[in-house]
């Protein structure tokens, strides 16, 4: 039964801060603790987690605020499950950030944490993210306390490890065999062939493994298992367990199979986005700069204004790891600026590509990437004027072409020029004109002349000192990997790994306040601030 944990806005006489003098109370009051009961534990709306638990009259839950709190804290301070539970009994400090004002009051076992956890995963595969709400809460609550614009962002994504153990092809597929016959009754495994059971006990394919080719042994294996899958599909009761789909899904990552044969691909033909462990069935692969990954990828998006005293992820987003950039992009855009005054994005050049502008001019940002992908091209076309009816209308030199035409099915510009308007103008070594029989012709697409304009658009001064805003995001991503424990995530599955990096970037953002408050950064801003106005 759900039940509101109001006890800490009523005042205890005798609390474990009546204990302490003076000294030790203003020690107490100026850390973080008092910073975090303030402006996270106080802010947490319970009502939006009690749809979890039932109305029926039962025990009540164990505090929600305070569930939720300690999550954060667990990630701001990157601890453990047991490290948590030792701090919430023995740590004054976090009896003061959790508004506990007697020592001994609750007790927390890890199972507790555990089922909460589990019913907020339940919650979120048939609801909306809660979390997402939250994070987006402390946000505008952090912003406001801080006095930071928004209006210039950068965007960067990392990739993230994810919480499993890397198998060849043979240990995966024998993995999926042996998890498949480990559910199965008694029963129903004397279905399977015993020649086929005594292969998957450990010491016996470990000989056969031994004693014959890569290429042999997964194709006996794929062949048994699509023998083994052929013989339950019609049980209905088996088809729906994970352990039946993740044999099938292995089968078609790994092999091509017709009517007649079974034919085991090469491992170049593996998809990225085949099963890389059953413990993790959303875990992809991506190979980057000649290393391989198994795992997400992590965009997020934070404030970057140089006036800023402090900066705040503005958005967070996981996925597999073979997401791109350029969809992270795509599918965040709006979000962002809906909930803050974004007018320019800076990012790199992965994040560019031709749906890029749309979403740009759709959401009115600016989106200015550092570099675009692909070579700088010899000689721009920036500056020719063309019409998408008649083509190309004059050159940089302000030369009309004799004949012009656009090509709408293949987003074609062509213009021949007067060999004599070329031969004497000035600007002939830096234009893209090809010399002929009779003309000079220039022919370019519509996206090459977008890229190019662009190009010449990023290297004014406004732009160049806006684009080096852009590196320090990579501090950001170092900061929750080395103290925020991103660099391996130590949940499995896209769900949870999503609820462990909301929480970790909104302890960082909570950390980013606590420095901005303790060092006067923020008190000095807000000053020039009405100073100014």
């Amino acid at each position: 039964m759900f039940k509101n944990n109001d006890d800490h806005k009523q005042l205890n006489l005798f609390g474990f801060e009546d204990q302490f003098d003076e000294y030790r109370k203003k020690m107490l009051e100026n850390g973080w603790p008092a910073v975090f009961y303030e402006n996270v534990f106080s802010k947490i709306d319970e009502d939006t987690f009690s749809e979890m638990y039932s109305d029926k009259p039962s025990r009540p839950n164990f505090p929600i605020n305070i569930l939720i709190s300690l999550e954060i804290l667990k990630h701001l301070h990157n601890l453990t499950d047991q490290e948590l539970i030792e701090r919430f009994h023995f740590d004054l400090r976090y009896l003061k950030a959790l508004g506990l004002q007697e020592i001994g009051k609750l007790t927390l076992g890890e199972r507790t944490i555990y089922e909460f956890r589990d019913r907020i995963a339940v919650y979120l595969k048939e609801n909306d993210n809660v979390l997402i709400d939250l994070f987006d809460t402390f946000l505008e609550e952090f912003i406001e306390k801080a006095g930071i614009s928004t209006k210039i962002q950068r965007m960067d994504s990392s990739m993230v490890k994810a919480n499993i153990k890397h198998l060849s092809r043979i240990q995966l597929v024998h993995k999926i065999a042996v998890n498949f016959i480990e559910v199965l009754p008694s029963h129903k495994q004397k279905k399977i062939h015993k020649n086929i059971l005594k292969l998957f006990k450990k010491e016996n394919f470990k000989d056969f493994v031994n004693k014959h080719s890569k290429e042999e042994v997964l194709e006996n294996i794929c062949g048994k298992l699509y023998d083994i899958k052929l013989r339950f599909k019609n049980d209905s009761e088996l088809n729906e367990t994970k352990e039946y789909k993740q044999l099938c899904r292995v089968l078609e990552d790994q092999a091509i199979i017709s009517s007649q044969e079974i034919i085991v691909k090469k491992d170049t033909d593996i998809a990225s986005d085949s099963l890389q462990n059953p413990a993790d069935e959303n875990a992809s692969y991506r190979k980057k700069r000649n290393k391989s990954y198994q795992g997400y990828s992590v965009n997020i998006s934070e404030t970057a204004s140089k006036g800023n005293p402090i900066q705040m992820i503005t958005d967070v987003k996981i996925e597999p790891n073979i997401y791109s950039d350029i969809n992270f992009l795509n599918t965040n855009l709006c979000g962002i600026k809906a909930k803050t005054d974004l007018e320019k994005l800076i990012v790199d050049g992965a994040y560019y590509g031709p749906d890029t502008k749309i979403s740009s001019i759709k959401n009115d940002v600016e989106i200015l990437p550092t570099a675009l992908t692909g070579r700088n091209p010899k000689y721009s076309t920036a500056n020719f004027k063309i019409n998408h009816e008649k083509g190309v209308l004059y050159c940089p030199m302000n030369y009309s072409p004799i004949k012009s035409k656009y090509l709408e099915n293949n987003d074609n510009y062509a213009a021949w020029f007067d060999k004599e308007d070329c031969e004497s103008c000035n600007n002939l070594n830096n234009c893209p004109v090809v010399e002929q029989k009779k003309n000079m012709t220039v022919r370019f697409s519509g996206s090459r002349h977008q890229s190019d304009l662009l190009r010449a658009e990023l290297k004014n001064p406004e732009n160049e000192e806006l684009k080096k805003l852009r590196p320090a995001v990579e501090g950001t991503f170092s900061a929750l990997k080395r103290a925020y424990g991103l660099w391996k995530l130590k949940v499995r599955g896209l769900l949870k790994a999503s609820q462990s990096v909301l929480y970790k970037c909104i302890a960082y953002n909570f950390n980013q306040l606590f420095r901005g408050l303790k060092t006067g950064l923020i008190d000095e801003h807000k000053h020039k601030l009405v100073t100014n106005s």
